[in-house]
């Protein structure tokens, strides 16, 4: 089962990303295919972004990945431009981990559509992903943008005739030469038509669609956001030790919906449960939610989030861990995504303090 991140089958005429259903799974990136050994000598430019269409944005400021090339068998660097602000970044002290999330989706969309010809128009189904930082300094944002190098090796699966279905990866992310964060994933491929196909037996026209509760966004500081625009949760409430709170939907932010969807995108789904997991943290170790980063994340996408459904978000927090990498506690939280009694998303965080 899959949820997408917000890729969308085309940039011409921006489809929504699908998540998948009852497809099968294939074998973790980690189990096979080693990251791919240092890519320094590989010359990238940084001058200009590559086409929206290759990355399934409609803003062009929406855009971070400039360049790629394939560096051996099914391995890749990609290149991008970290900006210094940007609404979903904030200006923080580090470069914001939605915003590094972003960029490893748009590499994986670029690496299928440049290198290993995908067409236009396809549907992008991620059915997992990781991140996890490694060296909080190599993420501080410093007094120019900051160019990034991801490297990546790629296990592919095909179909009879040769058609890629999908493909599972693992890589690693340099900011400015500096080791900063790992990753993999997995995900499947979908032709427009089929994807369509799919997500018509979900669509019911007999939903009164979109005609949800208004609720009210949690207050910035209580989530770790200063913008308000940013904070997709509302109030967590504390029960027996457990925080749950609602997904706050703005189909309108310009980041997160830079295109029209038929679903929650599980961009969304994960920075919310970032979210909630620095105010459950915060308030459960008394701490400042501003000190607070994620070290890692991890996604199951069970099934899709449906727009016109209400989400709950429940998470469970742990006691304080040492991180021998990073030379801090972390505390790993569990966050799950609730439609009417359905698990769509699990989520395994580790929040750390860190200024």
């Amino acid at each position: 089962m899959t949820i997408p991140m917000s890729a969308s089958p085309s940039l011409s005429s921006p489809a929504p990303t699908p998540l998948p259903m009852a497809v099968p799974a294939a074998t973790p990136a980690s189990a096979t295919a080693p990251v791919p050994p240092g890519n320094d000598h590989v010359e990238l430019s940084y001058d200009a972004t590559v086409p929206r269409a290759l990355v399934h944005r409609a803003s062009i400021a929406e855009v971070f990945v400039t360049d790629s090339t394939e560096t051996g068998e099914d391995t890749f660097v990609v290149a991008a431009q970290l900006p210094r602000a940007h609404m979903i970044g904030e200006s923080f002290p580090l470069y914001d981990f939605s915003l590094m999330v972003e960029v490893v989706r748009q590499a994986g969309v670029l690496i299928a559509h440049r290198h290993l010809e995908v067409q236009l128009g396809s549907a992008f189904i991620f059915r997992n992903l990781t991140l996890r930082t490694t060296a909080f300094e190599a993420l501080r944002i410093g007094s120019r943008p900051a160019d990034a190098r991801i490297n990546v090796s790629v296990r592919t699966r095909r179909n009879k005739a040769g058609r890629l279905q999908g493909f599972s990866f693992i890589g690693d992310i340099e900011v400015d030469g500096r080791p900063a964060m790992q990753g993999e994933g997995g995900l499947l491929i979908l032709s427009k038509a089929a994807y369509q196909a799919m997500r018509s037996r979900r669509l019911s026209p007999d939903r009164p669609g979109f005609l949800l509760p208004r609720f009210t966004a949690a207050e910035p500081s209580h989530v770790g956001r200063r913008d308000s625009r940013n904070v997709f949760v509302t109030e967590p409430v504390a029960d027996a030790g457990r925080f749950s709170c609602q997904l706050v939907v703005d189909t309108s932010h310009p980041h997160v919906f830079d295109h029209p969807l038929d679903h929650v995108p599980g961009h969304l789904q994960m920075e919310a449960a970032r979210q909630l997991a620095v105010a459950a943290v915060a308030r459960l170790h008394a701490l400042d939610p501003y000190s607070l980063s994620v070290a890692s994340l991890t996604s199951d996408f069970a099934d899709y989030a449906e727009l016109d459904r209400i989400t709950r978000l429940r998470a469970t927090v742990d006691g304080f861990r040492w991180d021998e990498d990073l030379c801090t506690f972390t505390t790993p939280v569990v966050v799950e995504a609730v439609q009417e009694d359905t698990i769509t998303t699990a989520m395994r965080l580790a929040v750390a303090q860190w200024v």
